[in-house]
This record gives C-alpha cells, sequence and structure tokens, in this order.
C-alpha cells in the first residue's frame, strides 16, 4: 500500500476518534448541570443591566415665589421752608429722632411782628366801621349797599391778621410726623427762599421691601399674604405683602410688589438689598440630586426609576424648589424606585437588575 495513502487513513482514524471522545465528554454532566445550563431565563439574568435604587417617598412642602429687591422706609420727607427768612436756631442734629410736633427749625421774624400789627389795627377800625354802619341801617340812616361794603371791609381785614399771623407760624418748623432726621441741608444764618430744603425727614416706624415679580408668577401672589425678607446684612424680617402694581413694567413684564415690616430692628438699614421670599401653595414632592435627572427624547426634563417588574420607567417632573443639597420636583408617585445610579444606560421600557442602594451613598 502506497505509504502516502497509509497516512491520511491515519488521520482519518485520529478525527473520528477525537469527535466520539467528545461527545462521550459530554455525557458525564448530570441532569441538574445540564437543565441549568439550557436555562433561558438564567441566561436572561445573566445579561440584565445592574442598576442602583433608593425607594423614597414624597414631603410636604411650601412652593415659593422668590424675588430680589430692597428695603425702603415707610415715608422719606424733604421738609421745605413755608416762607423765606434767615435761619435762626437749628435746636435738632442729623441723626436725632424726633417726634410729631417738634420744632426743627426757625426763621428771624423779620418785619412780620409789624405787619401783624398794621392788620390788627385795620382789622379794629374795619370792625368799628362795619358795627356804626349796621347802627345806622337800623335806623334808616344808612344804605344796604353801603352796610354790606363796610362788612366787606371787615372780613378783608380780618383776612390779612390770618394771613400775617401765618406767616409768623411759618418761621417755626416742626416735625409732621415721628421721624429720624436723615439730613439737615442748612446751617444758622443761612437765609432761604420760600420752598427750599431744609432737612430729610424718615420715618422707619415701619419699613418697605420692594421687588418685581414676573408677568408668570403674578397672579399667585395676593394682598395680605405672608412674606419673609433675607436682607444682605443676614436679617430675617416677615411682613404682609400690602401693595401689587395693576400694570406691568414695560421693558421687564414685571410687576412691582410692597411688603410692610412692622416693628423692624432699630438699626435695620433701608436701602440695603433683600430677597423676598412669598409662599403660595403647599404640595407633596420629592428632594433628589440633579445628577439623577435626564432627558427624554423630546428633552424632557425627568427622572428615571423602576415599576415593581423591574422596568425603567420615566417621570416628567417639573423643579418647583432649590436648596444646597437638591432640588424639590412635583411629578413622580407619592412612593416610587428612583435609578440612582446608572440611569444613562437604561431606557424606558427595558428590564434591569436593582442593587438597592447602601445606607452610607449619596445621590
Amino acid at each position: 500500500m502506497n505509504k502516502s495513502v497509509l497516512i491520511a487513513s491515519a488521520a482519518v482514524i485520529a478525527l473520528v476518534l477525537w469527535m466520539l471522545s467528545g461527545q462521550l465528554g459530554s455525557n458525564d454532566q448530570t441532569p441538574q448541570e445540564q437543565a441549568t445550563s439550557s436555562d433561558p431565563e438564567s441566561d436572561r439574568t445573566k445579561t440584565l443591566m445592574k442598576v442602583q435604587t433608593r425607594v423614597q417617598s414624597a414631603q410636604q412642602i411650601t412652593r415659593e415665589i422668590v424675588v430680589q429687591g430692597q428695603v425702603e422706609p415707610l415715608k422719606v420727607m424733604h421738609l421745605r421752608a413755608e416762607t423765606g427768612g434767615t435761619i435762626e436756631s437749628l435746636p435738632l442734629r442729623k441723626g436725632q429722632r424726633i417726634s410729631k410736633g417738634e420744632i426743627i427749625a426757625k426763621l428771624s421774624a423779620g418785619n412780620r411782628m409789624a405787619n401783624l400789627a398794621v392788620a390788627k389795627a385795620n382789622q379794629v377800625q374795619a370792625d368799628n366801621e362795619y358795627t356804626a354802619a349796621l347802627k345806622l341801617q337800623k335806623q334808616g340812616l344808612q344804605s344796604k349797599t353801603a352796610l354790606n361794603t363796610s362788612a366787606a371791609k371787615l372780613e378783608s381785614a380780618n383776612a390779612q391778621v390770618q394771613a400775617a399771623q401765618l406767616e409768623i407760624s411759618d418761621t417755626t418748623l416742626r416735625a409732621p410726623f415721628d421721624a429720624l432726621i436723615d439730613d439737615i441741608a442748612v446751617e444758622v444764618g443761612d437765609f432761604l427762599d420760600r420752598g427750599g430744603e431744609i432737612a430729610t425727614l424718615v420715618d422707619n416706624s415701619k419699613l418697605l421691601v420692594t421687588g418685581s415679580v414676573p408677568q408668570k408668577n403674578i397672579l399667585d401672589i395676593k394682598t395680605g399674604a405672608q412674606a419673609k425678607a433675607i436682607l444682605i446684612t443676614g436679617e430675617s424680617l416677615t411682613g404682609t405683602v400690602r401693595y401689587i402694581s395693576s400694570m406691568a413694567d414695560t421693558a421687564t413684564r414685571s410687576f412691582k410688589i410692597e411688603v410692610v415690616i412692622d416693628n423692624p430692628p432699630a438699626r435695620t438699614m433701608s436701602g440695603v438689598s433683600a430677597e423676598l421670599s412669598i409662599p403660595v401653595e403647599t404640595l407633596d414632592a420629592h428632594l433628589i440630586s440633579p445628577a439623577i435627572l435626564a432627558l427624554d427624547d423630546d428633552g424632557t426634563l425627568g427622572v428615571k426609576a423602576i415599576d415593581e417588574n423591574d422596568i425603567v420607567i420615566f417621570h416628567a417632573v417639573e423643579v418647583v424648589k432649590t436648596q444646597s443639597d437638591g432640588a424639590w420636583v412635583t411629578g413622580i408617585p407619592d412612593d416610587v424606585t428612583l435609578i440612582t445610579l446608572g440611569q444613562g444606560f437604561v431606557n424606558p421600557g427595558e428590564q434591569v437588575q436593582p442593587v438597592a442602594e447602601t445606607g452610607d451613598q449619596e445621590s
């Protein structure tokens, strides 16, 4: 027999024997091992994506509208002279608190006292003339027209006396309300014309915190609502919404509001910046980390969770409040199993293998 034929026959025989040995070896598996290796459920579990999850429940919070504003005094008045004259005295000083009716400044009387004396003399003469005309008219010796003329002259004399007295009274300037003297614009010896500014008075017995509310939120705010103001100085004040503008600012499309603060601390400074927080509703929400937020195919903001069958669900959310440790959102069921890690690798409708978050992990 040819040598090459013998070699080929030997190779075929060796291949057949190797194949038979493999088939026999496969029969060495136990029935349990064979059943496990052919179980499709086991193969499917091995391919499920693992995700970290956390079970959490909604909490009741208060939604607030937050706007930036500033502190203003209840009233600011620039006290002006009602008559001209030289400043004779300034009994009070800048920064002093005064009560209604206290004297702030006095002007020199000048010739006003003399003018009053002349007016009073004319008044006496006019009164005598009217009395005489009245007697003559009763005796039929004076016409009614002449009597009316005397009466008019008396009225004019009375008015002149009152005007002269008012001029003298106007030389003394008094506080029209309880106030703080924020500034004094004159010094003793200065001459003022009528209308000249003497002092700036501030009524800070109450304070106003003003701000501008965006048009989308204005219907949520009502007069009488409670509000909190956090000043840039760190002070926290509470007050009441007393005014809401009926017209929007044409440039910003926002509405001005005023919150009145009763009995503010004595050293609260007007003009400082403040953050106004106005509660508008109470609702159930979840506190979540921004890290677990996701977008669906339409660009909708939401979170991914799983149902009782470990199927991924997407819940669209609305952020209602933010704070340093997360955001409060609505749109999620009261009780939910959130995916806190791995949400970027799974899609809604997909089954996953959840792994519960441990107590020392953070979302």
